[in-house]
């Protein structure tokens, strides 16, 4: 069984490789420090199971690297520090499939919680789009996505029914910026559509999806009749660079070719946006409680009255396509 090691402390790391090294079966790969590291060598060499401290498995990007074990049938187990685990800590809310373990635990439970990671995780392969039903879409029409923690997960259930020739999409989701390319390969990988970062002043067209590409621009619609990206290094919008907010208020002059979606989020980034748009004549959708990891931003959408339809997220990508199909002339 081969094993990643993540650790902030070079001591911890040293300890933990002295309790695997005899251990019968089992190959220690290599010892990395942070999450960058963790995603690179995970996605080159495809451990068995990655073994990661609560310190790191706590940062908003993992997020990001849990979605993509799971697309690579990768086990996790958390190493946390004595103590019961805080219900606030968001690898709680996020990688509902780890193992978590104290640190201080036994050899012999750690070993039991590395086999155990084997069968928790199940290979979810990068899938094209999975709708049966042709569709013709409007070419006027476009879909702006906002999204924060579990939106990784959310992201990629709305995605997958996006065709090669879907409507042009705008996604705003909170990740760090070291993150933003992992994530667009991620999101990439599970679409027939083409997900790629933004740049300032392109067309925005059929068969694409763009986020940010990176957290020191905004990502929003630029004035005027034809779809085109603007990327603006304005200040934190609630909270956040890139924010949904931003990206649905820059909309709100083009809201009647608008579907807009809010999914599963911490706080209200995007809530006031996608209420300006849906009283500007914008179709909007917002992810349930049920299916939500935090019913944060999503509540509050509901809650101002910017929400059409509450929909299950295994919904919500079926949804946006229909609402953007060309309509028959009467």
């Amino acid at each position: 069984m081969r094993i990643l090691l993540a650790h902030q402390s070079a001591l911890a790391l040293g300890r933990l490789r002295k309790r695997l090294d005899h251990q019968p079966g089992i190959e220690v790969q290599h010892s990395v420090s942070d999450l960058s590291q963790t995603y690179d060598f995970a996605e080159h060499r495809q451990p068995d199971c990655v073994v990661i401290s609560a310190a790191l498995a706590n940062c908003p990007e993992f997020e990001v690297l849990d979605a993509m074990f799971r697309m690579m049938g990768i086990g996790c187990v958390v190493l946390q520090s004595d103590g019961p685990r805080p219900e606030h800590c968001l690898s709680t809310k996020v990688a509902r499939h780890v193992i978590f373990l104290q640190e201080t635990a036994p050899d012999d439970a750690l070993i039991t919680a590395l086999q155990q990671s084997r069968t928790t995780r199940t290979k979810i392969p990068a899938s094209a789009a999975i709708g049966a039903v042709k569709q013709s879409f409007d070419n006027r029409r476009l879909i702006l996505i906002g999204s924060s923690t579990g939106g990784v997960d959310a992201l990629l259930n709305v995605i997958k029914h996006f065709p090669a020739d879907c409507p042009p999409t705008l996604i705003v989701q909170h990740t760090g910026g070291r993150f933003v390319q992992s994530l667009i390969k991620l999101l990439d990988g599970g679409t027939a559509a083409q997900v790629q970062g933004a740049r300032h002043g392109m067309a925005a067209t059929a068969g694409n999806i763009y986020l940010a590409p990176d957290d020191t621009v905004h990502l929003k619609l630029a004035p005027g009749k034809t779809p085109t990206i603007a990327l603006s290094g304005e200040d934190l919008v609630s909270g956040h660079r890139p924010s949904v907010d931003a990206l649905f208020q820059s909309a709100v002059h083009r809201a009647h070719s608008v579907t807009a979606a809010i999914l599963t989020g911490m706080g209200r980034d995007g809530a006031a946006g996608i209420t300006a748009l849906r009283q500007a004549g914008a179709r909007t959708v917002g992810q349930d409680q049920a299916t939500s990891v935090v019913y944060g931003m999503p509540r509050v959408a509901q809650e101002l009255g910017g929400i059409d339809r509450q929909l299950p997220i295994h919904n919500i990508g079926p949804a946006l396509l229909r609402a953007s199909e060309a309509r028959a002339p009467a």
